[in-house]
């Protein structure tokens, strides 16, 4: 009886998976990133229609021949960017009223909450008024340091769970976005799928930040999930489904590792490469595996090779006669990819690189 109870309690529960398609043109990428997603994914959470400023809703024009060459449904989403307070309240309600009568009987109505609004009490009513909630787990904390916090990932969904009697799913990142500092270090622009030009927006050159969810720390997290699996919980919402070419998402075969369990170890390894001169040499690192991770906290270069600087994050030190490219700004590196760490001196063929995790 005893090893019965200890192989029930150690089953996990296997969730439903659902991706946001959030651009604003459909070009070849997202339809074969679809098609080749599809398989992994209950339904897509289509960019449908957003709100800025004082706009009215806009809509956004989709491809229905591949959602419906994907074989998943498509649930429509609608993005107000702008406090509800500056919004002509009746017209929007007037425009998301249109919109959801010009979808299919039965669509069911669901509601993204933010982790601040689980203090409100007003938030009892809203969630009465839909059929099921998302919780938005990934976001830029006050410090504008991190995009996902564990901790904190954890009590939310908890908080919800005690909070709520209807069906809802977490939201995840599996992206990075760069984040533009002005001169009082306030954010003045996130640039994440589409770049932008930070000098219009008031930053600082130089002032900028790489942020980004780890797959290995967004992994431990669903599994937590996947083990304790919270009252009322009926899935996971990815944001954003991964493009060929996005080079601020994981790659789809990091993001598929993850969903499905098959995770296998990261693969960092450091060489050097002839320079741009004679007797110099580039200090690179290489992600050889097929999952994503993140960059080493050093590379340290033997002599007779010295360095001259460090590049990409990295700064260089000296300890005796080891150069060594310390990371300033941790980074996502891709499966497949390799960065650039920084210039040594010395022949080709000589010198040691070695990772310190």
């Amino acid at each position: 009886m005893l090893l019965v109870a200890c192989q029930e309690k150690a089953v996990s529960t296997v969730f439903e998976h659902d991706a946001y398609v959030w651009q604003r043109r459909w070009q070849p990428a997202l339809v074969a990133a679809m098609r080749d997603s599809a398989d992994l994914l209950r339904a897509w959470r289509i960019l449908a229609g957003e709100v800025e400023g004082r706009a009215r809703l806009r809509r956004i024009a989709v491809d229905p021949a591949a959602i419906t060459a994907s074989g998943r449904p498509a649930i429509p989403v609608v993005r107000i960017a702008a406090p509800l307070a500056t919004l002509d309240q009746a017209a929007l309600i007037a425009d998301l009223v249109a919109l959801r009568r010009a979808m299919p009987p039965g669509q069911r109505l669901s509601l993204t909450v933010l982790p601040d609004w689980l203090d409100a009490p007003e938030l009892n009513g809203l969630l009465a008024t839909v059929d099921e909630a998302v919780l938005q787990l990934h976001a830029l904390d006050p410090s504008a340091r991190r995009l996902f916090d564990t901790a904190g990932a954890r009590a939310w969904t908890a908080s919800l769970a005690r909070r709520t009697d209807k069906p809802f799913r977490v939201a995840l990142p599996n992206y990075g976005s760069r984040v533009v500092l002005d001169g009082q270090g306030r954010i003045a622009a996130i640039e994440s799928e589409v770049p932008i030009d930070g000098r219009r927006l008031g930053a600082v050159p130089g002032e900028d930040r790489e942020l980004f969810a780890a797959p290995a720390t967004v992994s431990a997290f669903l599994r937590w999930l996947e083990k304790t699996s919270p009252q009322h919980l009926a899935g996971v919402v990815w944001f954003r489904l991964p493009l060929a070419g996005d080079q601020r998402a994981w790659t789809h075969a990091t993001w598929r590792a993850v969903i499905t369990r098959r995770e296998t170890p990261v693969r960092l390894a450091g060489e050097l490469q002839s320079g741009d001169q004679p007797g110099r040499q580039t200090v690179v690192l290489r992600n050889a595996g097929a999952m994503d991770g993140t960059l080493p906290a050093a590379l340290v270069v033997k002599a007779p090779c010295r360095g001259i600087t460090g590049s990409n994050g990295y700064v260089l030190e000296r300890e005796g006669g080891e150069s060594v490219f310390l990371r300033r700004q941790n980074a996502l590196l891709r499966a497949g990819g390799q960065v650039i760490v920084g210039l040594v001196e010395c022949r080709e063929g000589t010198g040691r690189v070695r990772i310190d995790e």
